[in-house]
């Protein structure tokens, strides 16, 4: 799907505001060129392959994490951040089943969670998140280690979080473009 010149001001807009809502997250992570942008780019490489609405899951994509970000609340954060981007988008001129879509995938992002995805759109979005954590796994490791009281713990942490992930990855083509990470983290984490 090409964007229009207006989607590409609003996808600008909440670019900016996101980037500038990350600053400060960690000082062990800049969440918004790593995560936040990777996940970005894996839901527009997704959304070309499988036709889906790139302007639903780029803006998605970008907002999907928001609520975490912005209070370090993980247990909730797909909940409240679904609600947030309802109200953020209502000042673009968004269509209210955009507005909705974009909703409910960022609801059905995460892999712990078990939400069914219903769309295409949904799906990307929740495999782009999962991409991610397996195509950074090595840093999400180290910043893993700093918050663990043991290797082990965080070893542990990792290898159940890779294992989700890989889980959570429902399309095929989104599998394969991460499958050779994923088998390189499953020897060196010793996942089974």
């Amino acid at each position: 799907m090409n964007l229009t010149k207006k989607q590409k001001e609003i996808i600008s807009k909440v670019h900016d505001y996101v980037k500038e809502k990350c600053e400060g997250f960690s000082e062990l992570d800049n969440v918004f060129e790593k995560h936040v942008s990777n996940v970005v780019r894996f839901s527009q490489k997704l959304s070309s392959i499988y036709g889906a609405n790139t302007f639903v899951v780029v803006l998605a994509a970008y907002l999907h994490d928001l609520y975490y970000i912005q209070t370090k609340n993980h247990n909730i954060h797909e909940i409240e951040g679904s609600k947030f981007a309802k109200k953020y988008l209502i000042q673009f001129e968004i269509s209210e089943k955009e507005i909705n879509l974009i909703s409910l995938c960022i609801l059905n992002h995460r892999g712990s969670k078990k939400n069914k995805r219903e769309s295409i759109e949904e799906k990307i979005v929740s495999c782009a998140d999962a991409m991610d954590h397996i195509n950074r796994s090595i840093e999400m490791f180290f910043r893993t280690i700093h918050g663990r009281e043991t290797y082990e713990e965080a070893f542990s942490w990792i290898r159940k979080k890779l294992k989700r992930s890989w889980e959570k990855i429902e399309l095929e083509k989104a599998r394969e473009i991460v499958r050779k990470k994923y088998e390189a983290a499953k020897i060196l984490f010793e996942i089974d």
